[in-house]
């Protein structure tokens, strides 16, 4: 059968014959002189019962295999006819036909005057063998019709879909390829799926919505049966069905969260049988829980809204209960030698002009697990290596990025951790001997290669984890075990205000700071070029959370005033996603991105580390953002003197989030408000006047303190500065 890497070539269904349809269920007898024909062709019959025809087996001699179980099935039986209704069959017989010889398969079936009323029941008899071939003629003579064997084309092939299916299953084919075509060939059958495949079935659907195949799992779906299944099972298709619907509606689906909530009695049931199937339910749940169409790109989500009532029952039931629970570290292994101080160039000044300590300054080693988005760890971890005496070793995860990088729920860390909170021990090689002589580990983003490096870290490393914004909207920070991180860092008091609500005493041996985003001096221009004062800038945009839809309906009020003015857009496109609301969000921006209002007033920057000009030429920076947990991006433009302007971000609006952040005057409620925020600075000596006190505010707020050097203290345990 295939490999996992490759997509099976699927047999096409058949077509409408001669007798035999593809679109009616019918009456179907299947004749033979010996029951053994009937194992010959037992895929032919079963992709006729699987597409809705009944079919009765009808032989004279022998007995059928028992692979044939799922037919009806009648044997000859040639007699003296005892019943009225077998009287009657006879009368309507020639009378030559009333005797004959009993072995003959003719003269046998004329005188079963059951097989002769199944005869008259049948839309069509198909024969199997010579002997029946031979007779079959006479047999239906005057009550059915002959399917021609040439009308029995491809539905063997229908009859070993689900046999196919297995097979591509186990070898772990989840290409969008295999699952159209498995959806066109069933077309045909009757849902839903057997029964002895249900459990394959409901795994390979959830794996290929994970995998962003919506339509096709969507057009699958009907073959789930959501019925004759134990009380486990049972809430496991029924999680299937609603997480498939979501993904593909690009919405929740009325039955997700009361899906979610059936899932975890069936887990705390597993917990002390089989943890391997009760990870993967637990992956399940999370995954509807945390579902992206809920909450990373939304205008609200009840992570925020409402957390202690949407997530009370994953509080509440007992794989909840033991992922809350804390693991002691693992004892401290003796590393084989000290590690030796990274040296600095002779000469060279000591970062800030600090003055460094009297006497020999004791090495210390850090690992950084810089996270999905290393780009926003590169200033602390320029000023760690920085330190005297500070060795830092960048962990990038080699061979493993695919388990271990990235927010999306995946079964092997969830796995993996369950595991060691349920007692087992769950030994990692290669992080041991990372974390062996560490006195520190830096790990920037709670994502889910923050939860397995946790589960290693020995006792006596002091640890560090930061967060930033959608990862406090994932499921991996239900997953870590608080208890041990040392110190949690956040980028903002809204930021802090929604993560201490969703994990409660869990941090109570955490100590919890805010420390604002690193802004690198060496990026920001300290002028400007003419055209600035029409010129907007959105930093990072081609993302529904971003949403630079929201910016063109700026650019289209300030162009009714003045068709000068232009958004200029920095960063990459759309990228394909496999994300339903994702893709018709893209859609939707394109083709906004054409109407005459703002057609032509828009400027495409591809991604560049060279920001510099981009700020230069921008009189004005706007945060058009969904979410933001500090809009590194706007700091820089407001760095730069483009007067910033700053949505309300919707799902942080009820904690005030932007306004906490930033001065009032920058925050604004509407697109209205925005434009009238622009045109008060549209004129040069307004500007002028706003551009100098967002470069106050940013230098006050976000650059004095300098973050890096505050973050870098408290990641060696000195606290912060």
């Amino acid at each position: 059968m295939a490999a996992a890497d490759s997509t099976p070539t699927l047999t096409p269904p058949p077509v409408d014959g001669d007798v035999l349809s593809t679109t009616e269920p019918q009456h179907l007898v299947a004749l033979a002189h010996n029951a053994a024909e009937f194992t010959r062709v037992r895929h032919h019959l079963r992709g006729l019962t699987w597409a809705g025809h009944q079919v009765v087996l009808v032989w004279l001699e022998g007995d059928p295999d028992g692979q044939l179980d799922f037919l009806a099935q009648r044997r000859i039986r040639p007699g003296l006819v005892r019943s009225t209704a077998g009287v009657r069959q006879l009368i309507s017989t020639p009378r030559e036909h009333w005797r004959g010889d009993r072995t003959n398969l003719v003269d046998a079936s004329r005188l079963d005057p059951a097989v002769l009323r199944l005869l008259d029941w049948a839309d069509g008899v198909i024969a199997f063998g010579d002997q029946a071939k031979e007779a079959l003629q006479d047999v239906i003579e005057g009550r059915s019709v002959r399917v021609p064997h040439k009308d029995l084309r491809g539905w063997a092939g229908l009859g070993l879909i689900w046999q196919d299916f297995r097979a591509a299953s186990r070898a772990g084919v989840r290409t969008a390829e295999f699952a159209d075509d498995l959806a066109d060939r069933v077309t045909l059958l009757q849902p839903p799926a057997p029964d002895e495949v249900q459990e394959e079935f409901t795994t390979f659907l959830a794996g290929v919505a994970r995998a962003g195949h919506h339509r096709e799992a969507l057009r699958l779906l009907p073959y789930l049966q959501l019925g004759q299944a134990d009380w486990v099972e049972l809430a496991r298709r029924q999680a299937v069905f609603a997480y498939v619907h979501t993904s593909a509606a690009g919405r929740e689906h009325p039955d997700l969260r009361d899906s979610a909530a059936a899932l975890l009695p069936a887990i705390d049931s597993l917990l002390e049988t089989d943890l391997e199937r009760a990870a993967t339910l637990t992956t399940l749940a999370l995954g509807l829980l945390f579902h992206v169409e809920l909450h990373a790109d939304k205008l609200t989500t009840p992570l925020v809204e409402d957390p202690d009532s949407y997530l009370q029952a994953w509080r509440d039931s007992r794989v909840g209960q033991a992922l809350a629970r804390p693991v002691p570290r693992p004892p401290a292994p003796h590393s084989a030698a000290p590690h030796p101080p990274t040296p600095h160039p002779q000469g060279e000044e000591q970062p800030h002009g600090e003055e460094q300590p009297q006497g020999e300054q004791q090495p210390r080693r850090v690992i950084a697990l810089r996270g999905s988005y290393p780009r926003f760890s590169a200033q602390v971890v320029e000023e760690l290596r920085a330190r005297p005496g500070t060795e830092v070793v960048e962990h990038t995860w080699a061979g493993r990025s695919t388990q271990v990088t990235g927010l999306g729920i995946r079964l092997e860390p969830v796995e993996a951790r369950l595991r060691q909170a349920m007692g087992e021990d769950v030994p990692d090689p290669e992080l041991a001997a990372l974390f062996d002589g560490a006195d520190a580990v830096f790990i920037d983003w709670a994502d889910r290669g923050a939860c397995v490096a946790l589960m290693q870290v020995p006792a006596g490393v002091h640890v560090t984890l930061r967060i930033h914004s959608m990862d406090a909207l994932s499921p991996w920070i239900h997953l870590i075990d608080w208890s041990r991180v040392d110190d949690l860092v956040l980028v903002s008091e809204h930021l802090r205000d929604v993560v201490q609500r969703l994990l409660g005493d869990r941090l109570s041996s955490t100590t919890v700071h805010v420390v604002a985003n690193a802004v690198d001096p060496a990026r920001i221009p300290t002028d400007k070029t003419p055209g600035h004062l029409r010129r907007l800038l959105v930093i990072g945009w081609a993302q529904p959370v971003k949403d630079p839809l929201w910016a063109l309906e700026v650019l289209s009020r300030l162009r009714q005033h003045d068709p000068q003015w232009t958004l200029v857009l920095v960063g990459s496109d759309f990228l394909p996603s496999a994300v339903t609301s994702g893709v018709q969000y893209a859609e939707a921006f394109r083709a906004r991105l054409t109407e005459p209002d703002v057609c032509g007033g828009v400027e495409f920057v591809s991604p560049t580390s060279e920001i510099t000009p981009h700020l230069r030429s921008a009189g004005f920076v706007l945060s058009t953002s969904r979410r933001e947990s500090f809009g590194l991006g706007l700091v820089e433009g407001a760095a730069s003197g483009a007067v910033p302007v700053v949505r309300n971000w919707p799902i942080f609006a009820r904690l005030d989030g932007a306004r906490r952040l930033f001065p009032q005057d920058w925050v604004v409620d509407s697109v209205d408000s925005a434009v009238e925020r622009v045109l008060e600075h549209a004129d040069e000596p307004a500007w002028q006047r706003g551009s100098k006190a967002a470069r106050g505010e940013v230098e006050q707020r976000f650059l004095a303190d300098a973050p890096a050097r505050a973050l870098s203290r408290i990641i060696l345990g000195e606290g912060p500065a």
